[in-house]
């Protein structure tokens, strides 16, 4: 089945509790916390799944579609979500690529992690590892 829809906000969204609650125990994908002078990740316990806003779906009152997710520490997942305003702001001014860099590969890292767990499968495809 092949989708020709123009406007990426009208494409499908995945919703799966069973992704979301995948990223327990997964490291920080993130890892944008270490990038700030004196700053690090929070511990590993405190993983959650951070949508990467800026990806498509996103609109008023609907996050991104649960494909678009990175595992993220507490502080990591603070700072790209805006509630840590400083480290945002220091990291938007000085590493604004580095910071999308992080995003992109650790939404990568996490749909990696999630064929290895066998919660995604590509049809015609096989895991090589």
């Amino acid at each position: 089945m092949t989708l020709h829809i123009h406007n990426p906000a009208l494409l499908p969204k995945v919703r799966s509790r069973a992704l979301l609650d995948a990223v327990e125990g997964m490291p920080c994908g993130l890892r944008v916390a270490s990038i700030i002078p004196g700053r690090r990740c929070s511990d590993p316990t405190t993983v959650v799944p951070c949508h990467m806003d800026g990806t498509i779906g996103k609109g008023m009152g609907t996050k991104v579609s649960d494909l678009s997710v990175s595992a993220g520490c507490h502080a990591c997942h603070n700072i790209i979500s805006g509630v840590d305003r400083a480290a945002a702001d220091y990291l938007s001014k000085n590493y604004p690529a580095a910071v999308l860099e992080r995003m992109l590969k650790g939404m990568c890292e996490t749909q990696s992690r999630w064929v290895g767990m066998g919660l995604i499968e590509v049809k015609g495809g096989e895991v090589v590892k």
